[in-house]
């Protein structure tokens, strides 16, 4: 049987279960059964717990056992990696050094690219607001003067879930602390919601596999937030297909000619409409979530079976 190892960030190997959430396992317990049946067995590990001197990962956890557990594993050496870590250059150099020994899903240097919120702001310059990079309260005040809008966002380069990002009225960016780089860009009002398809502040998220959009999905913010990720409160809407405005279809067919060369692929394209109802990307991002609610069970389906697929191509499993 095929190894496939899901690589994550920090965590205490010491805890009794590897989720807090229990939907949120739910999720990954269907997808490791459904691995299982094509005679793959998934694992789960910290970066943290890779051994670089053996080249093997020291502990693991793994779903199977009478009637299905989470059980504690060591010394894995899988055949292919499926990488979920965040995105900071530590780790980045971290999973270099794994590269030499093991398989990624997706290409290192595709994940750098796609979670570089200033780099694929220029790759995509058409439709992205312009970003300055700030690294202290004196580069914030003389930069945010190139921005128009009474608000600002300041955001790290590469954070996901909504992570340190901050909307605030230009009238307070003195009190901003800085823990590192972060880059500042005009708000996007999108109080008008998405044509066709929901009124309100919102964002659009796009989820691919290669060149084929497995679903999308409206996320609004929680009451008195502008953030709209669900690790932020944010609530999600499946959007069929054929609702998605043809406005975005320009977007999406650079997106495929730019990351041509990097196959198997799975990313995302957060996008919002303005006033004008004009498109803008608000981020790219290389690690779709596998956590579904009950109600996305068909879109969770797609998405396994289309992961699963990449799984065994890459492992040569007919």
């Amino acid at each position: 049987m095929k190894k496939v190892l899901i690589l994550y960030g920090r965590d205490n190997w010491k805890k009794s279960k590897p989720f807090k959430n229990k939907q949120y396992q739910y999720s990954y317990e269907y997808f490791y059964d459904l691995c299982k049946r094509s005679k793959i067995q998934m694992y789960r590990a910290s970066y943290e717990w890779y051994d670089y001197e053996k080249n093997i990962f020291k502990h693991a956890w793994v779903f199977e056992g009478p009637g299905g557990r989470w059980e504690k594993v060591s010394h894995i050496k899988p055949d292919l990696i499926y990488d979920k870590t965040k995105g900071r250059m530590e780790v980045y150099y971290k999973k270099e050094l794994m590269l030499s020994r093991y398989p990624f899903v997706n290409d290192l240097f595709f994940t750098m690219t796609i979670d570089d919120k200033f780099l694929t702001g220029l790759i995509f310059a058409k439709w992205s607001k312009k970003d300055w990079i700030v690294r202290n309260t004196e580069e914030l005040l003389k930069y945010s003067k190139n921005i128009k809008t009474p608000k600002i966002v300041i955001k790290p380069i590469s954070n996901s879930g909504g992570k340190g990002i901050l909307i605030i009225p230009k009238s307070k960016l003195k009190e901003v602390k800085f823990k590192e780089e972060m880059i500042i860009q005009e708000f996007i009002d999108s109080s008008r919601g998405v044509p066709g398809v929901t009124r309100g502040m919102h964002d659009l998220r796009l989820v691919f596999v290669n060149k084929k959009l497995v679903y999308a999905y409206i996320r609004k913010p929680k009451k008195g937030s502008y953030l709209a990720n669900l690790a932020q409160g944010g609530s999600l809407i499946i959007v069929p297909k054929e609702k998605i405005p043809k406005s975005v279809r320009p977007i999406v067919r650079y997106a495929n000619q730019v990351f041509e060369s990097y196959e198997p692929r799975i990313f995302t394209i957060d996008l919002m409409f303005d006033k004008n109802r004009r498109p803008w990307i608000v981020e790219l991002n290389s690690m779709p979530g596998l956590y579904f609610t009950p109600a996305e069970k068909p879109s969770m389906l797609r998405m396994y079976a289309e992961l699963l697929e990449i799984f065994k191509r890459k492992l040569e499993i007919s």
